[in-house]
C-alpha cells in the first residue's frame, strides 16, 4: 500500500509540473517595440553575430532559454526571433544629413480648441457655526444688553488658481527623394548601433544576462553580475507566493536595483525557476567536469 501511495503521490507530482511548464510556456512575450522603418533597413541592412549557447536573456520578464543570436537589423537589435530594443539611433538622424532634406512641421491642436471655456463651479458654502454651549444660552437670557449672534454662514473664498492652457503637439517630419548615400556622419551613427549589437553579444558571451521590454529601459550585466543573480533569482521565484514578498526577497538578497516594472514581470513569470534552475544545475555538473579534464 506504502508503494502504491508513493506512485500515486510521484504521478501527481509530475502531472503538476508538467501544467506548470504548460502555463509558462502559455504566458506570451508582449515584444511592442516599434518596428524599424523600411526605409532604415533598405539603407542600413543588417550585422548578425555567430550563434552562442552562454548567458540568460529576459524578454517582458520571460526566460528565453540559449542558443543566441544577436542581430542589428536596420536600426534596432534583434535576438533570435524578437526584438529587444526601440530604435538605438533615430531613422531622423540618418535623413538629417542627406542632401535635399526637406523638414516639415505640423501642428495638433488640443482637444475643445476654440470652445467655450466651462463655468467655474460656484464654491459651496461652509456649514454654519453652532454656539459654544448651553451656558451660553443661559449668559445671553440673563444679559441685560444681550449680543446679537453672528451668522454661521461665511462666504467661500476662491482659491484662484487656473490651470495653464495646453500648446498645441508640433511633429516635425524630415524627408527626401532619391537613394540613401552613406557618409561620415552615416557611418559614425551606424557605428553606434553596432557597437550596442557588440556590447548585447560581448555581455551574454561571458555568461552575463539581459532584460528587455518596451515598457522600461533594458539591463544588460556581465558574467560577474549574473552568477550572483542566477544563484538566488530562481530560489527567490520558487518560494515567493505574492509580488509583495517577491519584492522583499530580492531586497533581502541584495538585489536592489531591479526596477518595480522588471519586478512586476519577473514574478508574473516565476514559474521560469524550473528551467533556470535546471540551467544551473548543468552549468554546475559541465564546470565538475571541467575541473576533472584539466587535472
Amino acid at each position: 500500500m506504502k508503494k502504491t501511495g508513493l506512485k500515486v503521490l510521484a504521478a501527481a507530482m509530475l502531472v503538476a509540473c508538467a501544467a506548470w511548464a504548460g502555463a509558462a510556456e502559455r504566458i506570451p512575450i508582449k515584444n511592442n517595440f516599434p518596428r524599424p522603418k523600411p526605409a532604415a533597413l533598405k539603407a542600413l541592412k543588417g550585422e548578425a553575430g555567430k550563434v552562442f549557447n552562454a548567458g540568460w536573456v529576459f524578454i517582458d520578464g520571460k526566460y528565453v532559454p540559449p542558443p543566441y543570436k544577436v542581430v542589428r537589423y536596420g536600426n534596432v537589435i534583434r535576438i533570435n526571433d524578437y526584438q529587444v530594443t526601440g530604435e538605438v539611433v533615430p531613422w531622423d538622424e540618418f535623413i538629417k544629413t542627406q542632401e535635399g532634406v526637406k523638414v516639415t512641421k505640423s501642428e495638433t491642436p488640443v482637444p475643445g480648441e476654440g470652445a467655450a471655456p466651462a463655468p467655474e463651479p460656484e464654491p459651496e458654502p461652509e456649514p454654519e457655526e453652532e454656539d459654544d454651549s448651553w451656558e451660553s444660552s443661559l449668559d445671553d437670557l440673563f444679559d441685560d444688553a444681550p449680543v446679537e449672534k453672528k451668522s454661521g454662514s461665511k462666504k467661500a473664498k476662491s482659491s484662484g488658481y487656473k490651470p495653464r492652457p495646453k500648446k498645441p503637439t508640433v511633429t516635425v517630419t524630415y524627408t527626401f527623394e532619391g537613394e540613401f548615400v552613406p557618409n561620415d556622419t552615416t557611418k559614425q551613427l551606424l557605428k553606434r548601433i553596432n557597437d550596442y549589437r557588440t556590447k548585447i553579444e560581448r555581455d551574454l558571451r561571458s555568461g552575463g544576462y539581459c532584460c528587455f521590454s518596451s515598457r522600461y529601459p533594458g539591463i544588460t550585466a556581465d558574467g560577474g553580475a549574473a552568477r550572483v543573480v542566477m544563484q538566488k533569482l530562481p530560489d527567490i521565484m520558487k518560494k515567493s507566493a505574492t509580488r509583495e514578498a517577491f519584492a522583499a526577497n530580492l531586497r533581502n538578497a541584495g538585489l536592489v536595483y531591479f526596477s518595480e516594472p522588471l519586478i512586476d514581470d519577473l514574478f508574473r513569470n516565476r514559474i521560469d525557476y524550473l528551467p533556470l534552475s535546471q540551467r544551473n544545475k548543468s552549468l554546475k555538473e559541465s564546470s565538475k567536469w571541467d575541473n576533472m579534464m584539466r587535472q
